[in-house]
C-alpha cells in the first residue's frame, strides 16, 4: 500500500457539545497520539476523510500548523443507526520503526475438499503482526486450493512477505470438515437401529401384572 494525505486543524474545545458543533459544520472529530508527547485533538473534513477511507493505504501524512504527521488509522468509531463516521484515532508512527497491529485474512481459491462436498470451518479471520509502516499489508492472503477433507490451514502455512507473524505458528485459520450430509445420515442410521434395537426387547411381565390380567379374565 501506499502514502495518502489529510489536512487537519486544532481542536480547542472538548466534549460532546464541540463534536455535535463540529459534525454540523462538516468536520469530524479525532486524535494523535503515539510517537508524541501529548496527545493531539484535531479536526477532518468529513468529505476528505471519506474519501480516504475508500482507498487502499499504508500510512498517512496528516498535515497539521505547517507540519506532518506520519500516522496510521488505528480506531473509527461510527453511528450505530447511519454509519456516519463519529470519531477517529490516528497513531504517529516512526519511519524505520517496527509497529504491531491486526490485519485480516482472506481465503483465497476454492479448496479440493469443497469441490469434493466438504464444509470449510473459518476459526481465525485477523492475526497480529510487527511490520514497518511503510509495508503494512491491507489484508493476509491464504491460499486454501490444495486443501483436502480433513485438511487445516495453520498460520505457518502463510508466506510473511515484509512482516512478522506474532500468533501461534500452529494456530488453525480454517479446516475443510467432511459433508454434513454425511454426517446427518449417519446419525439418522444410528437413530433407526437403536430404535429397532428397543422393538425387538421382550416385555416383561411381572407377577402383579399376571394377576392383574387373570383377574380381568
Amino acid at each position: 500500500m501506499t502514502e495518502t494525505k489529510l489536512v487537519a486543524e486544532k481542536r480547542a474545545g472538548r466534549g460532546k457539545a464541540e463534536a455535535k458543533r463540529m459534525r454540523r459544520t462538516k468536520r469530524v472529530p479525532a486524535i494523535i497520539y503515539g510517537e508524541i508527547k501529548e496527545p493531539i485533538p484535531i479536526s477532518v473534513d468529513a468529505h476528505e476523510l471519506d474519501l480516504l477511507l475508500k482507498k487502499s493505504y499504508s500510512t498517512i501524512d496528516i498535515e497539521l500548523d505547517s507540519k506532518k504527521h506520519q500516522v496510521i488509522l488505528r480506531d473509527i468509531q461510527r453511528h450505530p443507526v447511519n454509519d456516519t463516521v463519529l470519531h477517529v484515532d490516528f497513531m504517529q508512527v516512526k519511519k524505520g520503526h517496527k509497529i504491531t497491529m491486526t490485519v485480516p485474512v482472506h481465503f483465497e481459491g476454492e479448496a479440493i475438499g469443497l469441490k469434493q462436498g466438504g464444509v470449510m470451518d473459518e476459526v481465525k479471520r485477523e492475526l497480529e503482526i510487527a511490520v514497518l509502516p511503510k509495508d503494512i499489508p491491507e489484508y493476509i492472503v491464504a491460499n486454501i486450493e490444495n486443501l483436502n477433507v480433513g485438511d487445516a490451514f495453520r498460520v505457518k502455512d502463510l508466506e510473511a512477505v515484509n512482516f512478522e507473524i506474532l500468533d501461534d505458528p500452529e494456530d488453525v485459520l480454517c479446516r475443510i470438515e467432511a459433508p454434513r450430509v454425511i454426517a446427518t445420515e449417519a446419525e439418522g442410521a444410528e437413530e433407526e437401529a437403536m430404535a429397532e434395537e428397543e422393538a425387538t426387547e421382550p416385555e416383561v411381565i411381572t407377577a402383579k401384572d399376571k394377576e392383574e390380567g387373570e383377574s380381568e379374565g
